[in-house]
């Protein structure tokens, strides 16, 4: 009787999506995936006899870089070191998305704003004094992006390496 009403729920990691399977009383299975992008916010619960793993789903969105969580996903009564498993893979996905949304986030504020052109290369026929200006206009949208936490210490002194080697 405990198989037919327990451990019907199982869950399984890919490199690109988390899969949920609810088993049916008496026959069939509802299948569920989610992209990992979709996921995040993960919470590991370990007990005694078990352990029990939460997500948060966002709602989708290209990188769901929307943060409205439409629900929290709560799967109970997995073994622990199983779900402790998932849980670190799930982190590290957590980490991987949350990198590539902040750097999306930095590109789309970057367009927003007429962009920040790091690489361009002074011709000759610009004049000295046109070129500091320059430089030190693109300085100081720099300053202004690490201020703002768009761009963390290390960008911020690479984009000031690049503007002073350009002078």
């Amino acid at each position: 009787m405990f198989a037919l009403l327990h451990r019907r729920i199982l869950i399984a990691a890919t490199s690109g999506r988390f899969i949920v399977i609810k088993r049916g009383l008496i026959a069939g299975f509802d299948m569920n995936d989610f992209r990992w992008q979709d996921l995040g916010d993960t919470k590991l619960k370990v007990g005694i006899f078990g352990a029990d793993i939460f997500f948060k789903k966002y709602a989708s969105t290209d990188l769901a870089m929307n943060k409205f969580s439409s629900y929290i996903l709560s799967l109970t009564g997995f073994r622990k070191d199983q779900t402790q498993s998932i849980y670190r893979l799930a982190q590290v996905h957590d980490q991987s998305w949350r990198e590539k949304r902040r750097i999306r986030e930095l590109e789309e504020l970057m367009a927003k704003s007429g962009g920040l052109n790091i690489n361009s290369s002074q011709t000759g026929a610009n004049s000295t004094g046109n070129s500091s200006d320059d430089s030190l206009d693109r300085l100081q949208k720099a300053k202004e992006m690490l201020e703002k936490k768009l761009i963390n210490d290390s960008e911020f002194e690479s984009i000031k390496a690049k503007i002073i080697s350009s002078l």
